[in-house]
C-alpha cells in the first residue's frame, strides 16, 4: 500500500481503528510541527547573532504559531524585542514564557535582565531568585 492511500485511510479512519488511527495521525503532526518549529527558532537564533532583532522576533512567531505551548520560543522572541526596543511586547513574550512552563530557569533569567533593563531591580531580583531555583 502506498504511502498517501496508508495516510487517507488513517485519515478516515478505516485502517486499524478510527481512534487509534486518528491519535496516530495526530501525533505525527504534532511531532512535524515541533520540528519545523524548532527550525524557525534556529533560524531567529542566527538572525539575533546578526542583531536582526526584529526579524529574529518573526521567526520566533513563526515558530509559535507551530508550536503555541514553546517556553523557548516565547523566551527569545521576549528577548529579541526588548533589543529591538519594543519593551511592551517584550515583556509580554516573557511573561508568557514562564506562564506556559513555571519552571523554566532560562526564561526567569531573561525576564530577569529584562526588568534589570527597565530599572525595576526587585521585580528583576525576584524573577533572577526563580532561575536559581529552577537551574538544573
Amino acid at each position: 500500500m502506498s504511502y498517501w492511500l496508508a495516510l487517507f485511510l488513517l485519515t478516515l479512519g478505516l485502517l486499524g481503528g478510527s481512534q487509534g488511527a486518528q491519535s496516530q495521525v495526530s501525533d505525527v503532526v504534532r511531532q512535524k510541527s515541533q520540528a519545523a518549529a524548532k527550525e524557525y527558532i534556529r533560524s531567529g537564533n542566527i538572525l539575533a547573532g546578526e542583531a536582526k532583532y526584529e526579524a529574529a522576533a518573526q521567526e520566533y512567531r513563526k515558530a509559535i504559531s507551530l508550536d503555541p505551548n514553546s517556553a523557548e520560543a516565547y523566551s527569545l522572541m521576549g528577548s529579541a524585542l526588548a533589543e529591538a526596543g519594543k519593551v511592551k511586547e517584550a515583556e509580554e513574550a516573557l511573561r508568557k514564557a514562564v506562564a506556559i512552563k513555571p519552571d523554566y530557569a532560562e526564561g526567569y533569567y531573561h525576564l530577569g535582565l529584562f526588568l534589570q533593563s527597565q530599572k525595576r531591580e526587585a521585580e528583576a531580583q525576584e524573577a533572577f531568585r526563580k532561575a536559581k531555583q529552577y537551574r538544573r
